[in-house]
């Protein structure tokens, strides 16, 4: 495993050697131990650039390459390290440790103190050869499988895809950390699932010398967890023809099984809704890491409305979407347009919903004064929107309700919900956003990570208690 901060021994690991090309611009190589090459004249014949270090664009670029090894090591000692990709570049940005105003490193040492602040994602000891981690070996994979890019570029400026060359393959910062994360799950779903197979293993094979019953490894309810439990007791994913007999066979019985084994009929439905949860909460997290437009949010939204019920506190029905609030009748055109018009399930007292979009500003980026923060123009204008189509809504209300031939709709008191950006992590915008929304009267201020919060706390109440494995 790579060593970090341990001193490196030139005679075991190699060294380094700093080339400067300009005043912020050095190229670092690599030069083997001696006894690697004691056969050639020259002691860095085998050098092999490493990095690129470029402080005035502000990049840095690693060469992945394997140091492990002698040149006697056929087909490994100094070779790259993946079939196509031979750069990774990274915007200094991506790399919190740098100071912009530092010049860049200039000794060995400062190289390697430079690389020991790289992200966690990458391997930081040039003995092991640099380049991406292990457990994110699979991020090369895919990029090697998806194209013939030889560099991959890692940058907030430019979205994920490949550019016009067929060159370089850009991913985007967020998705290059949505990736990170994900494979981080897998990674603990992995030693979850190893855990509970070994677990089971030994106490099975215990339990039949004492002549005692076997258990069976518990797979638990996320679908990455089910899919390695079964692969560690060597077990066949079922087919999809499989699947369709085994809910043809349900289905058929249905009402048999629910007269006689109604607990495991109850099971079975609370763990097809748990899972169905875990994959909507998926797509709503890979949906915020996108720019995505309000249509694509109105559609989501539509598609699951009972995310809408977590936005209120009381039960709500969708009466229309699109709803012409400033019409004649709701399905009529109309130039006041509200993305939803609900309706509480009990009273029948109608409610506006608005959708914006998660990037959409809160708060003024600088302080008004003494950290206090007032509300950005896509905050006040959506709310002024929303307020308007209530006024509209209200005024054309029993038009609209002969109109539409809706009897079981009122307007007793109108309530507006307004579903707009992201909740800020600065404590002083946090107070300053609490204090603003918390004195909006008529309309209320929910915000998208707010409502993917409850949907993990619904996932947490409905999820079994798991004991944690400690590693």
């Amino acid at each position: 495993m790579p060593r970090i901060s341990v001193p490196h021994d030139p005679e075991r690991d190699g060294s380094l050697m700093v080339k400067r090309l300009g005043p912020d611009l050095v190229e670092v190589y690599f030069v083997p131990p001696e006894n690697a090459h004691s056969d050639l004249d020259e002691t860095d014949e085998y050098r092999t650039k490493l990095l690129l270090i470029d402080g005035k664009d502000q990049y840095l670029t690693i060469y992945p390459f394997k140091t492990l090894g002698t040149p006697s090591s056929p087909g490994r000692f100094l070779k790259p390290k993946y079939s196509k990709v031979k750069r990774i570049t990274l915007e200094y940005q991506e790399i919190p440790y740098l100071d912009f105003t530092q010049p860049v490193p200039k000794t060995p040492e400062e190289v390697r103190a430079m690389l020991e602040g790289l992200p966690s994602t990458f391997t930081k000891d040039y003995a092991y050869g640099l380049g991406l981690a292990r457990p994110y070996y699979s991020i090369i994979d895919a990029v090697q499988s998806l194209s013939d890019c030889t560099e991959i570029v890692i940058s907030s400026k430019s979205q994920t895809g490949i550019d016009s060359r067929g060159m370089v393959f850009n991913i985007a910062t967020e998705d290059f950390e949505e990736l990170r994360l994900e494979l981080n799950k897998i990674d603990q779903h992995t030693r979850n699932a190893a855990y509970s197979v070994k677990k089971v293993a030994s106490y099975n094979i215990l339990a039949k010398r004492l002549g005692l019953p076997t258990e069976t490894a518990k797979t638990g309810r996320h679908p990455y967890r089910k899919l390695l439990t079964a692969a560690a007791e060597g077990k066949e994913p079922l087919s999809e023809d499989a699947q369709n007999a085994v809910l043809g066979v349900v289905s058929d019985h249905a009402k048999d099984i629910v007269e006689k084994q109604p607990d495991k009929l109850a099971k079975l439905r609370s763990d097809i809704e748990l899972v169905t949860l875990e994959n909507l909460i998926k797509r709503y997290e890979e949906m915020l890491c996108q720019k995505l437009n309000e249509e694509r949010w109105q559609t989501f939204f539509s598609e699951n409305q009972f995310i809408l019920n977590l936005a209120f506190g009381y039960p709500v029905i969708k009466v229309q979407g699109q709803a012409s609030v400033g019409g004649r009748k709701l399905s009529g055109s109309g130039e006041k347009i509200t993305d939803f018009l609900v309706k509480n399930s009990l009273t029948n007292n109608t409610a506006l919903v608005e959708i914006k979009r998660p990037k959409a500003e809160l708060l003024h980026k600088r302080p008004y004064r003494n950290s206090v923060y007032t509300p950005a123009a896509e905050l006040s204008g959506a709310i002024n929107q929303a307020l308007d189509q209530k006024y509209q809504f209200e005024r054309e209300f029993i038009q609209i309700k002969v109109n539409s031939k809706l009897n079981d709709i009122e307007s007793y008191a109108v309530h507006c919900c307004l579903i707009i950006g992201m909740t800020p992590t600065d404590d002083d915008k946090k107070k300053s956003f609490e204090l603003f929304r918390r004195n909006s009267k008529d309309v209320e201020i929910v915000t998208f990570d707010e409502l993917l919060e409850k949907l993990r706390q619904l996932q947490g109440f409905l999820a079994e208690d798991k004991q944690e494995v400690p590693f």
